[in-house]
């Protein structure tokens, strides 16, 4: 079982005590856990697909809740700032694995997909919103169940990991859900274009960013780009832009100790006191309660 070997891995690491995430041997594969559940809040999830062995949790997105946990994953084409609970039973500490799909592996085995002919149909059925649940069957299992065996070896992961993390994206690709990879992959098409400017805006989200700009380097029109990208992630630009800095602002203030003022400049924002309000706002709560709730 998932859970089990998910456990060992802990005993393993020594990660009895973690209340978070911790990069693994392999590169892309982060290892998380947690012993208690916590209410419906804004996150900002990557790209990837995030397996749990243990626990569940419930994505709120575009009015519908997607639900993950045994038996299902959770698939994202790109990085989304989505409201998250997450679930864990007394005793049994909510544990799982994300990994990050690196796009030049990603484009190799859709263009295998496509020698094969076994994208067009993946392809039509794609949804708007590239966050989606997908079944874990037999294979999938399998796969994962062999990535967390290697990870309790550091040799094992350093030499074989790479090769099971591409299986993983493989099979996450015959799913259900992977029709948003498939999307994600073609770099001509709406997803990949938007996600292109996600990218941008995460590396550059402490700048003054212009909408038209992006829309430019996106090859659309202003319009066009509003609607491309508000279908995609569910907001507007502005209103994208300024989650990613509330959730980077929050990181740095609650896991790295930074001091509010600090903290509102580093993620862009010249008045502390606006800072505040949308922090407030965004997550229910002052910046300065999100210093002392992890001090």
């Amino acid at each position: 079982m998932l859970n089990d070997l998910m456990q060992q891995y802990v005993d393993y690491k020594n990660l009895q005590h973690l209340e978070g995430m911790v990069r693994t041997k392999v590169e892309g594969v982060v290892f998380f856990r947690r012993t208690t559940s916590y209410p419906r809040q804004p996150m900002l999830h990557e790209s990837g697909i995030i397996v749990l062995g243990q626990g569940h949790k419930n994505i709120f997105a575009d009015g519908s809740v997607i639900r993950y946990g045994e038996g299902k994953c959770l698939i994202v084409g790109m990085p989304l700032p989505l409201d998250c609970e997450a679930i864990a039973e007394p005793g049994a500490p909510l544990m799982g694995i994300s990994i990050h799909i690196p796009l030049v592996l990603l484009q190799k085995l859709v263009n295998k997909f496509k020698e094969h002919q076994q994208a067009v149909e993946r392809l039509s059925k794609v949804r708007a919103l590239c966050v989606q649940s997908a079944e874990i069957d037999r294979k999938m299992e399998d796969a994962c169940r062999r990535l967390m065996e290697a990870l309790c070896n550091d040799l094992e992961a350093e030499l074989i990991g790479s090769a099971l993390l591409e299986e993983i994206v493989y099979r996450a690709l015959l799913s259900k859900g992977g029709s948003v990879l498939f999307e994600l992959a073609d770099q001509e098409g709406r997803y990949a274009r938007i996600a292109t400017v996600l990218e941008k805006i995460h590396q550059n989200y402490s700048d003054s960013i212009n909408v038209s700009e992006l829309a430019s380097s996106a090859n659309m029109s202003v319009s066009a780009f509003h609607n491309a990208f508000r279908n995609v992630t569910l907001e507007t630009p502005i209103q994208y832009i300024k989650k990613v800095r509330l959730n980077r602002a929050r990181e740095l203030i609650s896991y790295e100790g930074k001091r509010v003022n600090d903290a509102a400049r580093a993620v862009g924002y010249a008045s502390t006191s606006q800072f505040s309000r949308e922090f407030k706002r965004h997550f229910n709560e002052s910046p300065k309660a999100a210093s002392v709730a992890t001090a």
